[in-house]
């Protein structure tokens, strides 16, 4: 059995969903590294804001996810440890409820105060994070912080002259200055010094990356303070240079959606959709964009891109914080949606992008409660509804989540997505004919120049092929292929399928090759190519294969199973049976019809089969549909397998500079 397709790794917003409101997961080739945030945190601090990256609590004013009291520690140091063992693990709820028990037994340590104050910001509990933000704002370990917390604090409450003196922070890194420039430059407008805030823009100058957000940010100041040549002007900068999308989709999907606003609020129709069509130009799929331009094509009344200074803020923290929002980064990104969230606590981007982190420490009921709470007449409704009926399958919801899509059908009638996501749960559940029905509407209403659209054939395929269908299934591969020719996936499931029926050999063996040069470091399509050659007795090459396939992907368990297979050909008898022990003990854990044949090798070994037969079988044509191909993760939605957002943007490090990468 090879291994063709495993599941596609889950992207922190809903990937399933064609047109999903991430606008970084839409952007092929976006690139950027950025410092972190805080460059001179303790090392407490650091652990506390790490480890917030793992769970998240949504903000004071919010219903959160029910769970029991937490005991009393009884005592400083049990408390203390307490917090810090629920931080390691992930509860950052009860790690802050630990160390409020802590507070209140010692309420002067700095080092508990310091620990506690990123913790409370990582959790949403703002209020408690300013208390003690006020308390530390001359702590030379967290002053940075401190002090940025209590800016946004004094944004919030309307104190515009106080957040400006609170921004006013010596010796900043790069993305510290764009930040604190950008957050002072609404505390400018808020005063109602207009013309000091759009100049601190202008005066705002380092590296080239600095750019775009400039820009992006001088269009929002002018928009909100009614200068809509100046705000044209700026978006216009951004949205004439395409390349300028690789730094930040965010801020070149914000540019051209608040340049379609501006011109369809200054009445002209027609270079508001002008904008909206270079934002689909580069993202086609972007679910706010085409939302955006219906409204226009109707005639409806638009709303600005902001509405105040907390808005324009909250978005100019948003915006920096989708830059960093994958890796290492992701933990500070985390407090920067939280200190937005202070601002604008409805923001649907912010709740996406809250539950996007959610699902990534597979918090999936908290992810499903920030979806919840995204406005109803928001362009972000419907992919939550959609991707709240796909968190519920993760979280073994399965009932639920299959009655939460099949009524998003009956809600959606017209939209690809939601027969994708009941197709996704449908497969996951063996449903392979009423998946393939929903992926024939999703077929049938999907555009003809839809980007997309070969994975809905090659999604289809694997339905029919499930059902041993080879006759359908085998033309949607190919359909699939003529869409989009270099899909790795679809090269790998349609050559493994032809070598294991021993049909088209040479075909099928370059199709995985090909595959295999696409995603080298696919421990999964290179175990199809092992396979492919054992298949073919070509043992040798084989073992040098699945050797690979096992490095990269060390737990699979029909991986092992393959290069024990392999190892028992060349006479490398021992080693072919740990790596079938190792198969019994992989992750995921194998089904029990693959567990019965592993023991049954580890008691009377394999019989020798040559490649002669095997040729012998394909010259005959004597062929019957391949076995369905072992998974990544076993009863998961079939999602499909498209680069994970950022992919191309190396990792935010400490102490790095920000560099964009053309």
């Amino acid at each position: 059995m090879g291994t063709r397709r495993p599941l596609a790794a889950r992207c922190p917003v809903p990937c399933a969903l064609q047109g999903h409101t991430d606008r970084r997961c839409r952007m092929k080739g976006s690139t950027v590294t950025l410092s972190r945030l805080f460059k001179t945190l303790s090392v407490s601090a650091l652990i506390a804001l790490t480890s917030a990256g793992t769970t998240l609590a949504a903000g004071n004013d919010t219903e959160k996810p029910q769970r029991a009291a937490i005991p009393s520690a009884g005592s400083l140091s049990g408390a203390y440890l307490a917090a810090k063992t629920a931080q390691a693990s992930g509860d950052l709820k009860t790690a802050t409820d630990f160390y409020s028990q802590a507070l209140s037994i010692d309420p002067t340590s700095e080092t508990l105060q310091q620990d506690a104050m990123f913790a409370y910001l990582a959790d949403g509990r703002f209020a408690d994070g300013v208390d003690i933000a006020a308390k530390l704002r001359d702590d030379a370990t967290v002053a940075k912080v401190a002090r940025i917390t209590l800016g946004v604090d004094a944004l919030r409450k309307g104190d515009f002259d106080a957040a400006t003196a609170e921004f006013d922070i010596v010796n900043p890194s790069d993305l510290d200055a764009l930040l604190l420039a950008h957050l002072t430059a609404w505390a400018e407008v808020g005063a109602g010094r207009v013309d000091e805030g759009l100049s601190r823009i202008d005066q705002t100058k380092g590296a080239p990356w600095y750019q775009i957000f400039n820009a992006y940010q001088k269009g929002l100041l002018a928009a909100v303070s009614d200068r809509p040549d100046v705000a044209r002007g700026a978006f216009e900068s951004v949205v004439k240079d395409q390349t300028l999308a690789r730094t930040s989709p965010d801020a070149f999907l914000g540019s051209a959606d608040a340049l379609a606003r501006v011109e369809a609020r200054q009445g002209n129709k027609d270079a508001a959709l002008k904008a909206v069509d270079a934002g689909l130009a580069v993202a086609p799929n972007y679910t706010p964009l085409q939302f955006l331009r219906d409204r226009i094509d109707r005639g409806e009344t638009i709303e600005p891109a902001v509405a105040s200074v907390q808005e324009g803020a909250a978005e100019t923290l948003y915006v920096l914080g989708q830059a960093i929002n994958r890796g290492d980064g992701r933990d500070v990104a985390l407090l920067y949606f939280q200190l937005a969230r202070a601002l604008s606590p409805r923001s649907p981007a912010l709740l996406t992008a809250l539950a996007g982190i959610a699902e990534q420490a597979e918090q999936l009921d908290l992810a499903i409660s920030y979806y919840r709470e995204v406005p109803e007449n928001s362009a972000f409704r419907r992919t939550a509804d959609l991707q709240i009926g796909l968190d519920l399958w993760y979280a073994e919801k399965k009932d639920e989540s299959k009655k939460h899509l099949e009524r998003a059908v009956r809600d959606y009638p017209d939209d690809v997505r939601a027969y994708t996501a009941l197709a996704d749960v449908l497969s996951a559940d063996k449903q392979y004919a009423e998946a393939a029905d929903a992926l024939n509407k999703a077929i049938e209403l999907a555009k003809a120049d839809d980007a997309e659209k070969w994975n809905l054939y090659y999604q289809r395929g694997i339905a029919y092929e499930r059902q041993k269908m080879w006759d359908k299934a085998e033309p949607d591969f190919k359909k699939a292929l003529e869409l989009s020719p270099e899909q790795p996936q679809v090269l790998n499931y349609l050559g493994y399928s032809w070598v294991d029926m021993n049909r088209h050999l040479d075909e099928g063996l370059d199709m995985i090759k090909r595959a295999v040069d696409l995603r080298p470091n696919d421990g999964y399509i290179i175990d199809s190519l092992g396979w492919a050659l054992y298949r073919l007795g070509r043992y040798d090459d084989a073992v040098e294969q699945l050797e690979r396939a096992v490095l990269i992907t060390p737990m699979d368990p029909t991986i092992n199973d393959h290069l024990g297979d392999a190892y028992w050909h060349v006479g490398r008898r021992r080693e072919a049976k740990f790596q079938w022990e190792r198969a019994l003990v992989g992750k995921p854990e194998a089904d029990p019809e693959q567990r019965e044949k592993i023991q049954a090798k580890l008691k009377d070994g394999l019989d020798d089969a040559s490649a002669a037969t095997i040729k012998a079988e394909a010259d005959g044509e004597t062929a019957t549909p391949p076995a369905a191909p072992a998974e990544k993760t076993p009863d998961a939605p079939l999602t499909p397998d498209e680069d994970t957002p950022g992919e191309d943007m190396p990792a935010a490090s400490p102490d790095a500079a920000p560099a964009t990468t053309n």
